[in-house]
């Protein structure tokens, strides 16, 4: 019984110069045979259209295969591989519209020139075809050639699939790390190549987790092999110690009055500076990958956080600003602040924060005068990134180009090396900046 979803593309040769023609024929009619495809095309070139044309006519008469024949007509094509592989393009796209899908294709590379072979082949790979036929003469033990062939038959598996790898790297210097776990999910990798899918799904799972700040799950994920062919994409031991300072939690007041000790508010603004510059790379990805809504956002957050690291090495935090405090008391009622609980307690906002903190540095004569400063003059411009975007409270995208998203993302980094200092913030970007540079990785 045919199968009808089938369909077998062969070359069409000549056959040797000493060889009768009839013979050639025989070859061609066996790769049909072996087949239960019910659709044949065949591609001739000009030189051998002839014998494409008695092969159709012979199975137009038998009437149990559709024989189609898609003419090579341009003199000499046969032997350039390109334009072999264009023509087939053409075709393939062709049978895609007519509901074929790469599953239902069978090719058979045994005929016509090396160039149309290799093209057909090639072309097969690329769409990730699994059945692939070649007639072979058969040998004795001696390697003598005896009567009769045999169709062989190749799932192309390895090739096929190293194919694959090739596209989880392009993909991991795009940073499109649920994309690679999506198209190895897709696949059913041989015994051979087994182990290593897993492993590509084990990074990409880790970077995945990276990359979207959930630290301590990188942590865990953290791969601890070697793989071959992934070597610019292992992380090193530099990322491993980066990650987990970056796992260890901040102190938080959540629901709780309590004070944070003076301790606690050091260590924390020490955090944030890791935060900050882990924050910076990953705002960079999704500005030069285009995600300019998303990355205002993270800008936003760049800013809220770096406030928040000047006010915990002053000794405060931001949501338990105490009312005791004449500096923060006099700086409430001037601003219309009202305390959020008890009457001991404020609550300053970003914009808050950054005034505050101005206030302070002006009359201190404070090294941070440049930070508040700018946050103070940026604040319009940061707001709009965030409120009015349609991710937030508004109903359209306010990134206005990647440009202008990168001249303000280095100016927020820049204030992070007036708050860490210059070398610390350059030694903790050349780790954290480790998959932005995957991109340039060849």
């Amino acid at each position: 019984m045919y199968d009808k979803s089938k369909i077998l593309f062969a070359t069409v040769g000549t056959g040797k110069t000493d060889a009768p023609n009839e013979e050639y024929k025989r070859l061609l009619r066996k790769a049909i045979g072996e087949t239960n495809a019910e659709n044949v095309c065949l591609f001739p070139s000009k030189r051998s259209l002839a014998t494409a044309n008695e092969i159709k006519a012979e199975y137009d008469n038998d009437g149990k295969r559709i024989v189609s024949i898609e003419y090579m007509g341009e003199t000499g094509m046969e032997f350039n591989a390109d334009k072999c592989y264009e023509f087939f393009e053409n075709v393939f796209q062709k049978y895609f519209s007519k509901g074929f899908e790469p599953e239902n294709f069978v090719i058979d590379f045994t005929h016509g020139t090396k160039a149309m072979s290799a093209a057909l082949y090639a072309i097969g790979m690329r769409y990730r075809v699994s059945d692939f036929h070649y007639i072979v003469r058969n040998n004795n033990d001696k390697g003598e050639i005896v009567d009769g062939e045999t169709v062989r038959i190749y799932d192309a598996s390895y090739a096929r699939e190293l194919a694959v790898l090739d596209q989880c790297k392009l993909l991991f210097k795009t940073w499109q790390f649920e994309a690679v776990e999506t198209l190895l999910n897709a696949e059913k990798p041989s015994k051979k190549l087994k182990t290593v899918f897993e492993r590509v799904k084990m990074l990409a799972r880790f970077y995945s987790a990276w990359d979207r700040m959930d630290y301590a799950a990188a942590v865990k994920e953290f791969p601890m092999f070697d793989l071959s062919g992934f070597e610019k994409f292992i992380p090193s031991d530099d990322v491993k110690n980066w990650l987990d300072r970056l796992a260890r939690p901040v102190a938080e007041t959540g629901d709780s009055d309590v004070p944070l000790t003076k301790t606690q508010m050091s260590d924390n603004a020490e955090k944030l500076g890791d935060l900050l510059v882990d924050l910076y790379a990953n705002t960079l990805r999704r500005i030069e990958t285009g995600l300019l809504e998303d990355g205002g956002i993270r800008i936003y957050r760049i800013a809220e956080m770096l406030g928040q690291a000047c006010l915990f090495r002053k000794g405060y935090v931001s949501d338990q600003m105490p009312a005791n405090d004449e500096n923060v008391k006099f700086f409430a009622r001037n601003n219309g602040i009202s305390t959020k609980k008890c009457g001991d307690l404020f609550l300053f906002g970003r914009e808050k924060v950054a005034e505050f903190l101005l206030t302070r540095a002006t009359a201190e004569g404070d090294a941070e005068h440049n930070i508040a400063k700018f946050l103070v003059e940026k604040n319009e411009d940061i707001r709009g990134l965030r409120n009015t975007s349609v991710l937030i409270h508004g109903f359209s995208a306010k990134a206005k180009s990647s440009d202008e998203m990168r001249t303000l993302l280095n100016c927020l980094l820049g204030l992070v090396r007036l708050l860490i200092g210059s070398d610390k913030t350059i030694a903790k970007l050349h780790t954290a900046m480790f998959m932005n540079n995957f991109k340039d990785n060849a």
